[in-house]
């Protein structure tokens, strides 16, 4: 048996989703400060990771979590592949990133100064992508990196680039920045062999709003299920005053041709993480206007509402374990004055 079992239930099923299996609380640490729980990655049943804020990353052996890396401190960890992890630390001088290979980590930093990975992609052992920024004299510039197991080299893109995914040959990323209204864009880009280039998006109809520009789509998160199909979330939301109000959520999907929108938009939902459930489906991260945050299991054509029974609850990170239908989460619960830091197993 892979998971060992929890003492806690986390998520329960409401009576008319019976059916789904449990979400069980695997870890459950409280928190000050230092130390919550991000996101969570996985190369197989013996081999995950959870990278904590301030702290040394979590490691599970197949058996226990505990601390793993060493000293190391990394804000932003990748893996692709039994055994195939990428980590990236805290620097200044250069971007220290870190690959695992052989029970080791080694040191293939990238050299330029004031630079700052933001989101990561290991597709293999020989390859990985990094987007990030770059501090200068002259202000701040996007990057972005591709590592080909002997070398990092600078690759331009046409534009900011916030998140990756890839199956087989087929890279995509996302570019969705700006704090909102007018300089709000999102985008899907698509790695040619040679150069990133746009790929047309269907249209996101938005609400109607008095101040031109304050409605806006967001793509949070892109996951490539096999080669010739992928999915982008998000939502659409806009602004009443300094408060972000959240409309509905925004799914789209690859399939081999165009990116098109699905049907499915619960209101006043952000899906903000999303991953294979090792199936042929999705799991999805739902952030709810106003209310705690919820698991959504898409399987079969059907939608499924996995509400979490942890109060104020609130999804960090979410993973598949490969060639499995296992999955981990992370998620942070606020109540009484008390922060709770959790690993969520399901199975």
């Amino acid at each position: 048996m892979f998971f060992a079992a929890a003492s806690f239930v986390l998520v329960a099923a409401s009576p008319a989703e019976a059916g789904e299996p449990d979400w069980t609380i695997y870890a459950d640490k409280r928190t000050e400060g230092v130390g919550g729980f991000q996101e969570v990655g996985a190369t197989g049943p013996d081999d995950a990771w959870v990278v904590r804020t301030g702290l040394p990353m979590l490691r599970w052996n197949g058996k226990t979590w505990r601390n793993g890396g060493g000293s190391a401190v990394p804000y932003l960890v990748t893996a692709a592949g039994a055994g195939e992890t990428w980590q990236f630390v805290e620097t200044f001088a250069k971007v220290d990133a870190r690959h695992r290979t052989g029970g080791a980590w080694h040191a293939h930093p990238i050299a330029e100064e004031g630079a700052h990975a933001g989101a990561a992609l290991a597709t293999g052992p020989d390859d990985c992508w990094v987007a990030g920024l770059r501090f200068g004299q002259n202000g701040m510039d996007d990057r972005v990196w591709h590592w080909s197991g002997k070398a990092w080299r600078a690759v331009k893109a046409p534009l900011p680039l916030t998140d990756f995914a890839a199956s087989g040959p087929e890279v995509w990323a996302l570019s969705s920045v700006g704090a909102g209204a007018s300089t709000h864009t999102a985008s899907i880009l698509r790695w040619s062999g040679s150069a990133w280039r746009t790929v047309p998006m269907p249209g996101v109809t938005l609400p109607a709003r008095s101040r031109a520009g304050d409605a806006y789509a967001e793509l949070n998160d892109i996951v490539a299920v096999r080669q010739g199909e992928a999915y982008a979330v998000g939502a659409v939301s806009y602004l009443r005053g300094e408060t972000r109000i959240i409309r509905e959520a925004i799914v789209l999907r690859w399939d081999g041709t165009s990116w098109r929108r699905l049907p499915h938009r619960p209101a006043e939902t952000a899906y903000t993480k999303v991953a294979p459930d090792g199936a042929g489906g999705l799991w999805l991260a739902a952030s709810r206007q106003d209310r705690p945050d919820e698991l959504t299991h898409y399987t079969g054509g059907a939608w499924t509402r996995v509400p979490l029974s942890a109060r104020n609850a609130a999804i960090r990170g979410l993973a598949n374990v490969p060639g499995t239908t296992f999955m981990w989460a992370t998620a942070e619960a606020a109540e009484a004055g008390v922060t709770r830091q959790l690993i969520l197993a399901y199975r």
